[in-house]
């Protein structure tokens, strides 16, 4: 893909300029608004966007004020401009679809040019903290004979790029009623911030490998190919962005797996797909990005993830629960037969994200397929060896069962010290569980400040410390892979992980997780084995473990050696052997992703002193009851 080169781009171009419905839809554009707005199982979600029009349109487009933007350096907060500056986007989103499915809607129309105008009119398309300092600290020369003074608001970021994409893919579905006034500033701003600054210069995230390679260079290159009549200006995007859409790909191992997690999946893979799709049917099918053998395998990730219902394998940062990419699951479906097609309706689901995102809400109405009838994910196991992964779905009378664990290393993209990492569910409830993605803040990427947040920390985490130490950050703090077995009536994964820790004399610290599935019937179970080994002189060492796990529910200490946490369908017993450990809880306030605060708790069990041995093993059971 990297290799791609103008002459190459400018031949299978050439001559292929149609209309827009030959790029972005696979039928007469027509026919698709009109299977929108007629067939029932769109109608909850026109519902909500006629809803959400209305309160655009009774509402002003709110102002982004200087005292926003600054405070962002100010206290390291994003809550305070990003929800201003999303508002618009998801005002964007909801009256450009509303203008393409309705256009006698002259309100919609007006109220969707206003939006545009004021998009335009933004200082910047970044967000604040994606700029290393306050633009503009370092005054420019300024003088009539100058000409080529910076613009400080220039940049290009994820929402940059996003914008661009957005403010062009709207204009290409509705533009033809727009007065040319409008549509001269949209190519003139998404010129002047994106496409001019893309081919002068060079920015991080061409070199990158996870989702600002896709959605930045993905979007740079639907935008362009929405906008772009002249085909050799549109060759010389394509050509700086594609290499980059390769380095996107280079980022996933053969697994498909993301280790961002799911939400990542649907960002970076979804903005590939939307562009690929763009680029496929611009030159005729000759450039098919999606042809690559390793993009079947990103889109069985999807499956993999899933556990019950909306509930996700959330590692690094990433939410707990989640609705699919219908669009994108869709138009995967119809290219590999292999991928799952869950359960899916409108029915009370969201128009667009939080980010107002553009793209993946028009193609989660025109990739719809009402044809495809799903249904829930599927019993199994899976054992995703390049992210060491082993996640496991059982289904019985009782209801589902879910295990998770991984291995992986501590320097993994939106990493979290986690080596060693599990959850444990059952039905809708999670009893043992990550903690998922915090409250995006500066100091929360911050190098120097990361580990600061539990969530991130290994002490957030369901893995062992050792003498008040925790896992280190970094590559080198990584799991060994001994075992990982999938079988029909056991899943076996046995890590290493005595390279995550700086312990002086820990020679060794083996878990291993068997995931009993019952194959002859009765609800599965967990039992979980570590063992310490220490230099001889280190003996002493073994009594300063503390095996943690991380639950959501109040773990309650029922009687030695057994601690009950109660969900709303199940119960899970923990056994141990109370001879050995003491149990220990601590409560761990958390402000999640979306700036809500939910209680988890750590349950400690302390390991006895004892005549120190070198070797430990110590035995965790974990057990399933039903609630009456």
């Amino acid at each position: 893909m990297g290799m791609i080169q103008q002459a190459t781009l400018m031949r299978e171009l050439a001559g292929r300029r149609a209309e827009l419905r030959d790029w972005l839809f696979r039928e007469d554009r027509e026919a698709v608004r009109n299977r929108i707005l007629t067939e029932s199982a769109f109608r909850p979600i026109l519902e909500q966007l006629a809803a959400e029009g209305d309160r655009f349109l009774g509402q002003p487009i709110v102002e982004l004020p200087w005292t926003l933007f600054r405070r962002v350096w100010e206290d390291g907060v994003r809550k305070t401009y990003e929800p201003v500056y999303f508002d618009r986007r998801q005002r964007l989103t909801a009256l450009g679809l509303l203008s393409w499915l309705q256009p006698e809607r002259d309100d919609y129309r007006d109220g969707l040019l206003d939006t545009v105008w004021a998009i335009c009119g933004e200082f910047s398309w970044c967000v604040p903290v994606h700029f290393d300092s306050p633009p503009g600290v370092e005054p420019a020369r300024y003088s009539v004979h100058e000409r080529d003074v910076p613009d400080i608001g220039i940049g290009i970021d994820l929402f940059a790029a996003e914008t661009a994409f957005a403010l062009a893919e709207v204009m290409a579905l509705t533009g033809h009623t727009w007065p040319q006034t409008v549509r001269s500033r949209v190519y003139r701003e998404v010129y002047r911030r994106v496409f001019t600054p893309f081919l002068g210069g060079e920015y991080f995230w061409e070199h990158v490998r996870n989702n600002w390679a896709a959605v930045c260079a993905g979007s740079i290159g639907a935008a362009a190919i929405h906008m772009m009549e002249d085909e050799e200006e549109l060759a010389l995007v394509l050509e700086k962005a594609l290499p980059t859409l390769g380095l996107f790909l280079e980022g996933y191992g053969d697994d498909g797996a993301c280790l961002e997690g799911y939400m990542y999946w649907g960002y970076g893979f979804g903005f590939y797909t939307y562009f690929a799709e763009l680029l496929g049917r611009r030159t005729g099918g000759a450039l098919d990005l999606l042809a690559n053998p390793k993009v079947k395998q990103l889109a069985l990730f999807q499956q993999k993830c899933f556990l019950n219902g909306r509930k996700v394998v959330n590692f690094s940062d990433s939410p707990a629960e989640a609705d699919v990419y219908i669009g994108l699951t869709h138009e995967m479906a119809r290219r590999f037969p292999d991928m799952h097609v869950p359960a899916y309706t409108f029915q009370d689901k969201a128009v667009y994200d939080h980010c107002g995102r553009w793209a993946p809400a028009l193609r989660n109405l025109i990739w719809f397929d009402p044809g495809m009838r799903g249904e829930g994910w599927e019993t199994g196991s899976s054992y995703l060896a390049d992210a060491q992964w082993m996640v496991s779905r059982v289904k019985k009378p009782e209801g589902t069962f879910c295990f998770a664990a991984k291995g992986g290393h501590n320097d993994e993209p939106h990493n979290h010290n986690d080596v060693g990492q599990f959850i444990v569910m059952a039905g809708e409830d999670t009893f043992l569980a990550d903690m998922g993605a915090g409250l995006y803040t500066k100091p929360y990427f911050a190098p120097a400040t990361r580990y600061s947040f539990f969530c991130n920390s290994a002490l957030g985490h369901s893995v062992p410390i050792i003498k008040g130490v925790s896992q280190s950050v970094g590559w080198a703090s990584g799991a060994v892979v001994k075992q990982a077995e999938v079988t029909p009536g056991y899943d076996r994964f046995v890590v290493e992980l005595q390279e995550a820790y700086e312990v002086p004399g820990l020679q060794r610290l083996e878990r291993s997780w068997t995931w009993r599935k019952q194959q002859d019937g009765g609800m599965p179970w967990l039992e979980l084995e570590d063992t310490f080994e220490f230099a001889t002189d280190q003996r002493d060492e073994v009594g300063a473990v503390t095996e943690r796990f991380i639950c959501p529910m109040m773990p309650v200490v029922a009687e030695a050696g057994r601690v009950e946490l109660v969900g709303t369908e199940f119960k899970l017993l923990v056994r141990y052997d109370a001879a050995l450990m003491e149990p220990d809880v601590e409560t761990l306030p958390f402000l999640n992703h979306f700036g809500k605060e939910v209680l988890f708790y750590a349950l400690d069990l302390k390991y006895r002193e004892t005549e120190g041995e070198r070797l430990q093993r110590l035995i965790f059971e974990f057990h399933f009851e039903r609630l009456e």
